[in-house]
């Protein structure tokens, strides 16, 4: 996994957790209970139903971080990482956190092109691709494709040669 729901309780935050996983028509459950959940509180004196719902949402939020974790490795495993990392790069958890936000908002409607999730989510794949393609360092003992820093340049034919200005 390259994202925790500890990370995630932090930012973007257990109101919004909460808030983008609930049922359609349903109120939310409640951003305290999920709260103790996640810090491993007891939840004894919360009512059986708050809880159970509170449970629903986190089992919601699991799923799309394993389903965003999948996504990710699709890409690394084209580039040819050995999965899983013995330490996770924060570019990938930063890079999970867009895509696992975007997952839990598709239902929310909003205007796509002023969507800081939406933006974040497409960036995130942009370089994952870039990624795949080499194209972009994790930092993690990949090779880039070398370059020797030279200009290269191509030789055209000559336009003028004393040949096509002989008659001038």
């Amino acid at each position: 996994m390259y994202i925790t729901l500890q990370q995630l309780s932090e930012k973007p935050g257990v109101v919004e957790l909460a808030q983008v996983t609930a049922q359609v028509g349903q109120p939310p459950a409640d951003w305290r209970i999920i709260s103790k959940i996640i810090d491993g509180e007891d939840v004894a004196s919360e009512q059986p139903a708050a809880v159970e719902k509170a449970q629903q949402s986190i089992a919601r939020i699991d799923e799309v971080i394993v389903d965003s974790s999948a996504l990710i490795d699709g890409y690394l495993r084209q580039r040819g990482y050995k999965l899983p990392f013995k330490q996770v790069p924060r570019i990938l958890t930063t890079w999970a956190r867009a895509i696992v936000r975007y997952s839990l908002h598709q239902h929310l409607p909003s205007e796509e092109k002023n969507s800081p999730i939406v933006r974040d989510y497409r960036d995130a794949l942009k370089l994952l691709q870039l990624v795949a393609e080499g194209k972009f360092s994790l930092g993690l003992e990949d090779t880039l494709a070398e370059s020797s820093g030279e200009p290269k340049f191509i030789k055209r034919e000559r336009v003028f040669t004393a040949e096509t200005l002989r008659d001038y």
